[in-house]
């Protein structure tokens, strides 16, 4: 329930309403926000504290740094259509955020820049593998279009590539990574889009192996090129079916078994690739059927797209002890 007088006296600071009104428009760490605002980080913690209180902000830590996103009232349309009419672009202080909020993403985006630089090397090897991005973007666009996205969980979302892609589509989108830089460089991306796409987009810290989610919380949850990093995959798939709803998809996009080696000694892949049987037998096994499959075999690494759905009347077969073998 919203206690009103509790989010008015909170929103009466002029302060505390700059810093609504910027985190409305992206979500800021709280440094991106002393420097916004020209304030000192006791200062301006003191407010987000009292936000956080009011539940107008979210406070979430990755790693050394915390983040700030719209709270759990803002989530209440009404509340939000009145902060977004409100007519405050013509105040002095709200023109110069506006402006250095247009420098923090210009600063994330020179920082993605240098990043994509240092690992140029090293991705270009990769791709000289296998059948172009941009096919298996396609692809997946094409499996993923067959129904509506709904509420997306994007698992590894590393440089936030299938945010971008998506994330127009989706009612709601989660990009989570266990990597604060790599969350960094997918906020880089957020940070151009249009308002009304950004504020559909939460970046969260996790782990595949315990996904920060709730049961049956997502209508699509994807992994694109990150299965290959897990220990134990069958139990990594089977806490991505826990977050999927009834009717919802999970979509792997992964190697095909392969014996390039190399990947596993230089590039850190904990597997080198999947057969069609086991991600059938990892499905099947909790609840999920192979709803379609596909190949795409351009260069010495076959890209395999798998989507499996999770019928309402599906029910996951008794835990036991045999594994399945890749």
């Amino acid at each position: 329930m919203i206690n009103l007088l509790t989010i008015m006296r909170a929103l009466a600071d002029p302060t505390r309403l700059r810093i609504v009104f910027l985190v409305l428009r992206l979500e800021l760490s709280v440094g991106e926000l002393v420097q916004i605002l020209d304030q000192s980080q006791p200062r301006v913690s003191r407010h987000i504290r009292i936000l956080d209180e009011a539940g107008l902000l979210e406070r979430r830590k990755e790693g050394s740094w915390v983040f700030l996103r719209p709270g759990a009232v803002l989530e209440d349309g009404r509340l939000t259509s009145l902060l977004k009419e409100a007519d405050v672009t013509q105040a002095k202080a709200f023109q110069k955020d506006l402006a250095r909020l247009d420098e923090v993403r210009n600063a994330r985006t020179n920082m993605a820049a240098s990043y994509f630089a240092a690992h140029a090397e090293e991705w270009d090897f990769l791709r000289s593998l296998h059948v172009a991005d941009s096919e298996v973007e396609a692809k997946i666009a094409q499996i993923l279009h067959s129904a509506p996205l709904g509420r997306v969980l994007d698992v590894g979302t590393g440089t936030g590539r299938i945010v971008e892609l998506f994330a127009e589509s989706a009612s709601r989108f989660v990009a989570l990574d266990n990597s604060p830089e790599m969350l960094r460089l997918a906020r880089a991306k957020i940070a151009n889009f249009s308002a009304d796409i950004a504020s559909k987009v939460e970046i969260k810290l996790g782990d595949f192996n315990m996904l920060p989610v709730g049961d049956g919380e997502f209508d699509t949850v994807i992994f694109h090129q990150v299965l290959h990093y897990a220990q134990d995959p069958e139990a990594v798939i089977a806490e991505a079916i826990r977050t999927v709803a009834d009717d919802g998809r999970l979509v792997i996009v992964d190697f095909a078994a392969h014996d390039h080696e190399e990947l596993r000694t230089v590039h850190a892949h904990a597997r080198l690739g999947f057969t069609d049987e086991f991600m059938r037998n990892a499905f099947s096994a909790h609840g999920l059927q192979m709803v379609h499959q596909a190949a795409l075999e351009s260069g010495e690494l076959i890209v395999k797209v798998w989507m499996g759905q999770k019928l309402s009347f599906a029910t996951p077969h008794p835990k036991n002890n045999l594994r399945i073998v890749a």
